[in-house]
């Protein structure tokens, strides 16, 4: 039951993370762009590696229920009655698509940096091409 407990507790930290993420989706396909910094997307792939990490690295079999087969046999019942594996693989569905979420998200930061980027260096060899063109005439 402990884990059910704890994968209800992943559940409501997905939904949350989830609807902090909501509004990038609805931004993109509008056209507009990210209002998001790069520490702030990178600070939610946090949230989501750690929450990855508290849904997949949970003791699921312990030595107390193998050591006693009939108790081995209540607690798979009870797993396969709370439906822990399907609820896990549900979760880890869901934190895939938000995985690739927040890498286009980290992806088109990129990009936006790269194009500042470009475009000031362009900028400063006009104006060197400007002043060089001033000095020889």
């Amino acid at each position: 039951m402990a884990h059910s407990v704890k994968l209800a507790i992943c559940e409501a930290h997905l939904e949350e993370y989830v609807n902090k993420m909501e509004s990038f989706p609805d931004a993109l396909s509008k056209g507009q762009g990210i209002r998001s910094s790069r520490s702030e997307v990178l600070q939610r792939t946090g949230e989501l590696l750690a929450l990855r990490h508290r849904v997949n690295l949970m003791d699921l079999d312990t030595d107390f229920y193998w050591d006693r087969p009939d108790l081995e046999q209540l607690y798979d019942r009870t797993m396969l009655y709370l439906d822990v594996k399907a609820r896990r693989t549900l979760i880890n569905e869901r934190l895939t698509y938000c995985s690739e979420l927040a890498s286009l998200l980290r992806n088109t930061l990129s990009e936006q940096h790269g194009f500042r980027l470009e475009t000031f260096i362009i900028v400063l060899i006009a104006v060197e091409v400007f002043f060089e063109l001033i000095h020889f005439l």
